[in-house]
C-alpha cells in the first residue's frame, strides 16, 4: 500500500509518499510517487500518563486531590470492584483505538493483581499498554510512583534501585499538589516526572539543565482548578509529553488533551499546534524510546481523510476525520 499527502514523521510536515507492506515502512519518498490512498500522515498517538483502572467510576468525585486520588482515597475504594475495573478498562482501551493511540502508559496501582487485571484486559487488543507498577515485578515496563510525600525514602530507594537494576523505567508524580524538593527527586534518577505544577522557575532549569522529559496532563489538573503554564515549560525548553491521566474524570482523548493544551497556552502565551502534535507523537517516542516509522520498522500511523494542518488537528481533529489507522 502506498500513501501519498502531507507527511509528519518528525520535526516538520513534508509532502510525500510512504509505501507499507505487512505493516512495515517498505520506503518513502519526497514528492509524489504512484499511490493508493491520499492522505494526511501523522504518527499514531501515544497516551504518556493514565490510570485506567478508575475508568468505569460513573458518579462525579468530590473533595480535594488527596481524598480522591491520594493514598486511600476514592480511587483505591473504586479499584476494589475487580469485575467493574477490568471493563473500564477494555471500554478505555477500546477508545483509545479508536482515535488512533498506539500505546499508552499506565500507572497501575493494587499490585501484582493490578498487573493482572491489566493484562488480562489487554488480550487480543491492538494497543500496546506500557505498564508502570509499584511493586518487583518483571511483567512490568517500569516502575510509576505517587509523589516522594507518599513514601518512605527506603521504599523510594528500592524501587528505583530495582527498576535501574532490570533495565526498567522509573518514573514518579512531582510537585503536583505542593512543591517538593527537586534535588531529592532527581536523586532517583527519574526518567522522566509527571506534572510539576508548582514547581519554581529553579527547578525548572535543574530539569532543563538534566535534559529531563516531563509529562503534563491539563485537563485533569484543570479539575482541581490547576493550569500548566505551557509556554513557560516551552521556553526552559523542557521536552513534553501529553496524558490524560485518571480515568475518572477525563476521557483518554488526545484529540481532547490537545485541543484544551493549545487553548489554556493562549492564557499564558502562545504555542505553536505543531508543538502540541508533538507531544502526543514525536516527543512520547523519544522518551520511550520506541522505533517505528522508518524504513524496515514497525508503522504506526494514522491517516486523515483530507488536507488537515497542525492547527486543525489540534484543535478540531476527532475520530470522524480518520480514514484508517495503521497499528
Amino acid at each position: 500500500m502506498k500513501i501519498y499527502g502531507p507527511i509528519f514523521l518528525g520535526d516538520e510536515f513534508f509532502k510525500g509518499t510512504i509505501e507499507i507492506r505487512d505493516g512495515i515502512v517498505e520506503n518513502m519518498w519526497k514528492g509524489r510517487k504512484d499511490y493508493d490512498i491520499r492522505a494526511t500522515i501523522i504518527p499514531t498517538f501515544i497516551n504518556m500518563h493514565t490510570h485506567i483502572g478508575d475508568f468505569y467510576c460513573q458518579h462525579e468525585p468530590k473533595g480535594k486531590l488527596e481524598d480522591i486520588v491520594g493514598p486511600g482515597g476514592l480511587k483505591y475504594k473504586i479499584l476494589a470492584n475487580r469485575n467493574k475495573v477490568l471493563r473500564g478498562m477494555r471500554r478505555a482501551m477500546k477508545y483509545m483505538e479508536r482515535e488512533g493511540i498506539s500505546h499508552f502508559v499506565d500507572f497501575r496501582e493494587g499490585g501484582k493483581e493490578g498487573i493482572d487485571l491489566l493484562l488480562h484486559a489487554s488480550e487480543n487488543m491492538k494497543i500496546s499498554p506500557i505498564i508502570m507498577g509499584r511493586v518487583e515485578d518483571e511483567r512490568l515496563h517500569g516502575i510509576g510512583l505517587s509523589s516522594i510525600s507518599d513514601y518512605s525514602w527506603e521504599y523510594l530507594r528500592n524501587m528505583a534501585n530495582w527498576a535501574k537494576k532490570n533495565n526498567k523505567l522509573f518514573a514518579i508524580h512531582a510537585s503536583e499538589r505542593i512543591r517538593e524538593d527537586i534535588n531529592r527527586i532527581l536523586s532517583l534518577n527519574p526518567d522522566f516526572l509527571i506534572h510539576m505544577l508548582e514547581a519554581s522557575d529553579d527547578d525548572l532549569r535543574v530539569l532543563r539543565d538534566r535534559n529531563l522529559p516531563l509529562v503534563i496532563t491539563p485537563r485533569s489538573n484543570l479539575f482541581f482548578g490547576k493550569i500548566p503554564n505551557i509556554p513557560k515549560l516551552v521556553r526552559y525548553r523542557i521536552l513534553l509529553a501529553l496524558g490524560t491521566d485518571n480515568g475518572m474524570f477525563s476521557l483518554p482523548s488526545m484529540f481532547r488533551e490537545m485541543e484544551l493544551a493549545y487553548k489554556i497556552s493562549k492564557l499564558y502565551g502562545y504555542v505553536d499546534p505543531l508543538e502540541i502534535l508533538k507531544m502526543t507523537t514525536v516527543n512520547p517516542r523519544k522518551i520511550l524510546k520506541i522505533e517505528d516509522n522508518r524504513i524496515g520498522k514497525r508503522a504506526h500511523l494514522i491517516l486523515f481523510k483530507r488536507y488537515m494542518t497542525p492547527y486543525e488537528i489540534v484543535v478540531k481533529g476527532h475520530m470522524g476525520e480518520i480514514k484508517k489507522i495503521i497499528l
